[in-house]
């Protein structure tokens, strides 16, 4: 009975063991690294993927981070705020944009510049009379007064005799009507001259001061003062006081000028640019448009003094007296 339960056993362990050796030679030997170039079945399975290997990242350090925290000192401008708490910012009217409220703004130099002039340039002479000559003299007789309404300069000159104070030459003159502004019918006098500085003949007359509407002036002075530039078209640069200015618009009928000034207030935050529009301020105020004007402080109000009238004759309104024409 042993013995037929010992060949069982004996039996079982070879199929087992035949079993065993059938797997591994049809199923996992193909599955050994080095043998599925042999076999066609796993070949798609043994390629490598295409693409880039993805570099490695290094894991997040806390210590290595740590090295690159701003110290206190660094972080001055008061933006300091932790997970739970914002920072409280403010509306800085000088820098034009938001800051802590904790945080004390530089002191903004003001704007440093001022319109002195904008306009066509105008021909600096007029004519301001004439002494007609005496009967049976030419024309080139005529005795001429004209002013520099810049200098304020008064000369005589003479028909086809050059003026060299002025660098002008007169060449005709003649009186003609014509209509004023108001509608009103009037009378004139004309010169004609030859400049020699621009080099062209020019027509001045005793009303006022002719002006080359081709051409623009635009005049600008820093606030003491001095230096001053004149450009003739928007866009002109200059540099003044370690900023940038830019002409950016001209309004004649406003008589306003907007400019751009780039300057660094901050090295650590670059170059900041304010823009103010400037208007010809008058004697004594040197205030753009978008300046805020002073609080007023109260005075104390004195009586008017009454002064007696005077028994001497009052001077005519131009102080002197007209010339003949």
């Amino acid at each position: 009975m042993s013995n037929r339960n010992d060949k069982i056993l004996a039996g079982s362990a070879v199929g087992l063991l035949l079993i065993a050796v059938a797997v591994w030679f049809f199923v996992l030997g193909p599955l050994v690294p080095g043998d599925a170039e042999h076999d066609p079945r796993l070949k798609s399975q043994a390629t490598q993927l295409g693409g880039d290997v993805y570099p490695p990242t290094p894991r997040a350090d806390i210590f290595g981070f740590s090295s690159n925290w701003e110290r206190p000192e660094e972080n001055e401008e008061g933006w300091n705020y932790d997970i739970f708490d914002s920072v409280e910012t403010v509306w800085d009217e000088q820098l034009r944009e938001y800051q802590p409220k904790s945080y004390v703004p530089p002191v903004i130099p003001p704007f440093g510049i001022q319109l002195v002039r904008l306009g066509h340039p105008h021909y600096p002479l007029i004519l301001r009379g004439s002494i007609a000559p005496q009967a049976g003299k030419p024309e080139t007789a005529r005795i001429i007064f004209i002013e520099n309404v810049d200098t304020k300069n008064s000369i005589s000159v003479n028909i086809g005799k050059l003026n060299s104070e002025e660098g002008i030459m007169p060449l005709a003159y003649r009186s003609e009507n014509y209509t004023g502004e108001d509608g009103a019918a009037s009378k004139r006098n004309i010169l004609r001259v030859k400049d020699i500085k621009l080099g062209k003949e020019i027509e001045i007359n005793d009303i006022k001061p002719i002006e080359f509407a081709d051409q623009l002036d635009i005049v600008l002075a820093a606030s003491s003062g001095s230096p001053s530039w004149t450009f003739h078209a928007q866009g002109a640069t200059f540099e003044h006081g370690g900023a940038t200015f830019v002409v950016k618009g001209v309004d004649l009928q406003a008589g306003s000028v907007t400019v751009d000034k780039t300057f660094t207030p901050n090295p650590r935050k670059g170059p900041k640019t304010l823009t103010e529009t400037l208007v010809i301020a008058p004697t004594g105020d040197t205030k753009s448009k978008n300046s805020t004007p002073p609080t007023a402080t109260p005075k104390s109000v004195s009586p008017p003094l009454i002064t007696p009238p005077s028994s001497t004759t009052p001077p005519s309104s131009t102080g002197k007296a007209n010339p003949i024409r």
